[in-house]
């Protein structure tokens, strides 16, 4: 249930977390505030005749399934032609349409009480109605309850498809029968969960055809091994590790805003990996197959995954050492053609590198073979981009744009900013001519960068870091 303590009673952290995971839940399929177009309907031409009544069985159900649960509930006393229609389509049941109205904006007077009213309403309608249940959504109150687990009774649920699961501690696995699985569950969404690394494991084992799988502000070492895994999303969560240990589906990889100090990704056998990010260089410790890859790791076929297309990074072009990996983690992708980095600004910047940096640097397989858009964010006009965009200009043969998203603020040396640009503008541009094209960043300033984990799981959108592909 998502309606209980305000947000703001609890840090900044744990409310961001809930706050992000309750801006991505699934609108209603159904709404209390839609109104009926009998009701407008001529009185003068109303004969009494029950007409609706004598539809099929088929389009009678899919009027109930579009009623709230009290509506449908309440057209089993219509007439004995519809006593079995409500229970007998998969029941859709919000908590927000059995809330007392309360406050100015429709707040509960009281947490109690409404725990107590609506937690009453859903068990009366799950007891009323034998299922299926193929999507649910079962987000906690946002308030620090100790030792409060997830009900063993979900595991039952074997029609389920979608499960959104929130700020709950995960069941002790132990208590669970045997056999108890997900044979159905294609999307798993985890907010706020507190689980062991096991318990990542038996979620695996027990659902054979999940596809997407999303932690948002958990704390975990995540060791993925499914076959039917296509999407695996990390979003503001302290993990220690990633590692795709054996995911042959394996499509996207995204590990985005988690603020442990190291995180070790670790890419074993993921043959279809497309996409990926936001890699940190220099911050992430990047493992392909059994090799760390350092600054001086020379490309091989056991340090490249040559199937990743589209690469994100998150980097502080003024820290020396993660602009130091960067060449490394660009041989390890060498069939990338979106390329989108994340400029952040760094609060204690280190020494600027050598002026001969990316002159000595060397050849970059995915740069001068295969990059074809290039997506700079929150530009700053440092000398380290600068350098780094004279790179790519003078070595991308197959070029089509380059990007650069700036925020709205004032450079400190405008005339020096805008010598860069025509200098950038002018460079000898391997792929023929300048492809050099600016946007103003729609986000606030240092802002950072955006994201959508229900896009990024969307396998008919093809752009998941907005580059504009």
């Amino acid at each position: 249930m998502r309606h209980g303590l305000d947000p703001r009673t609890l840090d900044i952290y744990e409310e961001m977390v809930l706050n992000f995971i309750y801006r991505f839940l699934p609108k209603p399929s159904v709404s209390v505030a839609a109104t009926l177009s009998c009701a407008a309907a001529d009185a003068e031409k109303r004969d009494g005749v029950d007409r609706i009544s004598g539809l099929p069985d088929d389009l009678l159900r899919c009027v109930v399934a579009c009623l709230p649960a009290k509506d449908g509930a309440r057209t089993a006393v219509l007439s004995t032609r519809w006593r079995g229609l409500w229970c007998s389509v998969p029941l859709v049941l919000v908590d927000t349409h059995f809330l007392p109205r309360g406050g100015a904006e429709g707040r509960p007077p009281s947490p109690g009480f409404v725990s107590h009213a609506v937690r009453r309403a859903v068990s009366d309608a799950l007891r009323a109605h034998p299922g299926p249940f193929p999507f649910l959504a079962f987000v906690n109150r946002p308030t620090p309850l100790i030792d409060l687990r997830i009900p063993a009774a979900l595991f039952s649920c074997a029609s389920l498809r979608r499960l959104y699961l929130g700020a709950w501690i995960f069941v002790d696995t132990a208590t669970l029968p045997h056999g108890a699985s997900f044979p159905s569950l294609q999307e798993l969404v985890l907010g706020a969960i507190v689980l062991e690394d096991r318990d990542l494991d038996f979620l695996l084992s027990a659902s054979p055809v999940l596809e997407i799988l999303t932690f948002i502000g958990s704390g975990l070492r995540a060791r993925l091994a499914s076959h039917s895994l296509r999407c695996a999303q990390f979003c503001l969560c302290f993990v220690e590790e990633v590692s795709v240990l054996d995911a042959p589906c394996l499509e996207r990889l995204f590990i985005w805003r988690c603020p442990s100090s190291s995180v070790r990704v670790k890419i074993g056998h993921a043959p279809q990996l497309r996409m990926l990010g936001y890699l940190e260089p220099g911050v992430h410790v990047l493992e392909i197959g059994n090799t760390v890859i350092k600054s001086t790791t020379k490309p091989s076929p056991k340090t490249t995954v040559p199937s990743v297309r589209m690469l994100a990074l998150d980097l502080q072009f003024r820290i020396h050492n993660e602009v130091k990996m960067l060449p490394s983690f660009l041989r390890c992708f060498p069939n990338v053609e979106t390329l989108c980095i994340q400029s952040e600004k760094p609060v204690e910047p280190t020494d600027c590198l050598n002026v001969k940096f990316w002159e000595e640097a060397g050849p970059i397989k995915c740069v001068q073979s295969n990059l074809k858009r290039l997506m700079l964010r929150e530009f700053h006009g440092d000398d380290n981009e600068f350098a780094f965009l004279m790179y790519i200009a003078e070595n991308a043969k197959v070029l089509e744009s380059m990007v650069l998203v700036m925020g709205l603020r004032r450079h400190s040396e405008p005339e020096q900013m805008a010598a860069r640009m025509k200098a950038l503008d002018n460079a000898r541009w391997a792929c023929g001519s300048s492809k050099l094209r600016y946007m103003i960043s729609q986000l606030g300033e240092e802002e950072g960068s955006v994201w959508n984990f229900t896009v990024a799981s969307d396998f008919m959108w093809n752009d998941p870091f907005f580059c504009g592909v």
